[in-house]
């Protein structure tokens, strides 16, 4: 294995050859490569080596696999975990690409699982996000998305003290893969920091690095593009906030360890991001990194209670708002605002968003007082899936005229983790199962959300599965994978009043 010193040399010679050397060390991939964010110009593909190494990325058009384009060689070192960020930066809106992993010169196969499929390696491709505001083509792109949360891996000496085990049916991955998702979106609690982990950064690390080197997680990582959020289970302690000693270390192996285009903002540290596909713009929140304690009414010194902060939620105000105004001749059909917690719901549980009453009054009503369309809110952390509605009345703009808006929040959870079988009672739960005792879903799962149709009708469709890709949610007497008219949203029925 070679020395850091010798790399740092190897690397001022790489910049001039660009090319990474074949063959001068015995490294590996010991994680990925996971597709990143994906934009019109640049994609990112993170690849995790075993020792220090070079990699690069080759990829290509299907119909032109003599055209061969290399990201900029990467080193990997111990400083970053050995995790490379290539950049994809000649690809072409809209096009697909296949793709292979170089690490110190050698072309490396990510395998899939031996149980699941022994037909050699995984399919690499990537996709550059399609254009369509400026064009000719005025209609958006059909698309699907994957989302879940709650992912634990059982790891021996780490338990929860369960029997059987907290983790399981990591089978899910693999069904997440087979329906081929555009993207996926994480819901939060991806990892599960435990108490032996949270202190320091080798325990942070370790936790990062034994949960995305699970073979079952292989061929989604490869082929769908992952954007995250954090939970407090990804953050620290549970139910932890911004009293966290620790979040400076959490915060830089979240950055690591995902592929978002963005965390925070220059005056605004966090995770918090924004990306767009289509005609769906995707909000990001961070529920940690300035949330107080929930069951304090009045804090002391005129701090006020936060759960995201106000600045947080005067940028996702004005995100909406530059958005819907600024952009008037196409505007995005469904604006998605990812949060860890739940919003929507009123259950007797301590991490729910409306604990924190006066900033989520302030969030809804600006939401409402500027008149933002296609609003629709998701969550994990429950253990459960549930979908929640709520009907709210507001004067506009401060006139006598009122109107009505509907919002929904869908919570999706657990991938992996323990299933809650019993959870609490929340008002605003739509009755998704009128035939059954139950409104709600207890066992692991994951969901779909389809976009389709005209520009003038879209529509978000939401399919829910269990870990072996069976429907959950589907139609009573219907076809495969049909679901009812309640899981079909069109943007038209979330207009603002």
């Amino acid at each position: 294995m070679m020395t850091k010193k010798i790399f740092e040399s190897l690397g001022l010679l790489m910049v001039f050859i660009g090319a990474i050397p074949a063959s001068l060390s015995g490294a590996w991939i010991k994680s990925g490569p996971m597709l990143g964010y994906s934009e019109m110009e640049e994609v990112l593909i993170w690849v995790q080596t075993d020792e220090p190494a070079g990699v690069e990325v080759h990829y290509w058009k299907p119909d032109q696999p003599e055209l061969i384009h290399k990201t900029r060689p990467v080193l990997t070192l111990s400083e970053n975990n050995f995790i490379a960020k290539c950049i994809a930066d000649k690809v072409d809106e809209g096009d697909s690409y296949e793709y292979a992993v170089i690490v110190d010169g050698r072309e490396i196969d990510p395998l899939f699982r031996e149980d699941y499929h022994k037909k050699g390696p995984i399919p690499l491709r990537f996709q550059a996000k399609k254009r369509w505001r400026d064009t000719a083509e005025i209609h958006p792109p059909d698309f699907t998305v994957a989302l879940g949360s709650c992912s634990f891996i059982n790891e021996e000496g780490y338990g929860w003290g369960y029997d059987p085990p907290y983790g399981g049916d990591y089978e899910i991955f693999e069904s997440i893969y087979e329906k081929h998702p555009d993207l996926m979106v994480w819901l939060g609690d991806n990892i599960y920091l435990r108490e032996a982990d949270w202190t320091t950064r080798t325990g942070i690390i370790h936790r990062n690095n034994h949960t995305r080197a699970l073979p079952h997680l292989r061929a989604l990582l490869g082929s769908t593009h992952h954007y995250a959020i954090w939970d407090d289970h990804d953050y620290g302690p549970d139910n932890s906030g911004a009293e966290f000693f620790n979040k400076a270390i959490t915060t830089e192996a979240f950055k690591l360890f995902w592929g978002n285009l963005t965390y925070g903002m220059p005056e605004l540290p966090g995770s918090f991001s924004y990306f767009n596909w289509g005609d769906v713009n995707f909000y990001l929140l961070d529920n940690r990194t300035y949330r107080t304690f929930e069951d304090v009414e009045t804090e002391p010194f005129g701090r006020p209670k936060n759960h995201l902060g106000k600045k947080q939620v005067d940028w996702l105000i004005d995100n909406l708002r530059y958005n819907q105004s600024h952009m008037q001749y196409q505007t995005s059909s469904f604006n998605i605002i990812v949060s860890g917690n739940q919003v929507l719901s009123d259950a007797s549980n301590h991490e729910i968003y409306r604990q924190y009453k006066e900033e989520w009054n302030y969030l809804m009503d600006q939401i409402m007082a500027n008149h933002i369309d296609g609003v629709f809110f998701l969550s994990g952390d429950m253990h459960f899936t549930e979908l929640s509605r709520e009907v709210r009345t507001s004067n506009s703009h401060g006139n006598k005229s009122k109107g009505q808006y509907t919002f929904y929040d869908l919570t999706v959870s657990p991938l992996t983790a323990k299933v809650n079988e019993t959870p609490n009672e929340n008002s605003f739960r739509v009755n998704i199962f009128p035939e059954s005792d139950k409104d709600y879903i207890a066992q692991r799962n994951f969901a779909i959300l389809e976009f389709s149709g005209h520009k003038d009708n879209r529509v978000m469709t939401v399919k829910i599965y269990d870990t072996y890709g069976k429907l959950l949610n589907g139609k009573t007497g219907g076809g495969k994978d049909e679901v009812s008219d309640l899981w079909h949203f069109h943007a038209q029925d979330l207009l603002s009043p």
